[in-house]
């Protein structure tokens, strides 16, 4: 019986969770190990420097004070009897593409299963304020596809993101990770007592993304699916600096 462990960054019981465990309730043995408030955005951030608290909700229901990648981390390495075989996090209220990826906290639980050992690490996203049935639709594409991975195995320290636009399709597109325009916003505002205070914005995107990106997907109204990796070097050319001055010897 396979073993699978959901979890995400909007925090337990929020509706894409809950969407999920419909979803893969015959699939194998389920636990849920998820963020007990919403983690959005806290990328890969893990708890060193004070404990996790753990409250069971129901049998294999658990909540834990921490990050999604926490709670892989404890999981895998306490809470469930071996590593899982399959790691969903999600379904985030929100596409997770381009740069997000860096900030994303559930791709960041995808990713931690992916550094665990899970042979089926799968991020799961939405477009923002899905409506229920899309919600479910989604949840049921991502059972059958993991249904095909568990039979043509991810890559050893990969992860496969999914996106899927707010209305149901069939279409899925296997993509890059696409780039945003800019770096972001920053809105500065005062409060009733003359105090300054910061909201960080939206980054703009491109108008007419290219196709093979998991944004150019997204707005021909495809799912989007990209492998995305632990390994984080760059392999490309690059014009590299000379020893000298530098006090050093290069290798």
């Amino acid at each position: 019986m396979a073993l699978i462990l959901l979890t995400n960054d909007d925090g337990f019981g929020a509706p894409g969770l809950c969407a999920l465990e419909t979803a893969f309730a015959n699939e194998g043995e389920v636990w849920i190990v998820a963020p007990a408030t919403g983690m959005s955005a806290c990328g890969r951030a893990v708890n060193l420097h004070r404990p996790l608290r753990i409250v069971e909700n129901a049998n294999r229901r658990l909540s834990v004070d921490g990050t999604p990648t926490d709670c892989v981390l404890l999981a895998c390495r306490r809470l469930l009897p071996r590593i899982p075989d399959v790691v969903v996090s999600g379904i985030n209220d929100g596409f997770n593409i381009g740069e997000d990826l860096d900030y994303s906290g559930t791709v960041a639980g995808a990713l931690e299963g992916a550094l665990q050992g899970a042979a089926c690490p799968v991020a799961v996203s939405i477009a923002y304020g899905s409506k229920d049935e899309a919600l479910a639709w989604a949840a049921r594409a991502t059972v059958s596809l993991v249904r095909q991975l568990r039979d043509r195995p991810l890559p050893p320290r990969v992860a496969l993101n999914l996106n899927f636009p707010g209305k149901i399709t069939t279409r899925l597109r296997f993509t890059r990770q696409g780039d945003f325009l800019g770096t972001g916003t920053v809105e500065a505002r005062t409060d009733p007592r003359g105090r300054d205070y910061f909201w960080i914005g939206q980054r703009p995107h491109q108008e007419n993304p290219p196709p093979d990106s998991d944004r150019g997907a997204l707005s021909d109204g495809c799912i989007s699916a990209t492998l995305v990796a632990l390994d984080r070097t760059y392999r490309g050319s690059f014009s590299r600096p000379e020893p000298t001055g530098t006090g050093l010897e290069f290798e």
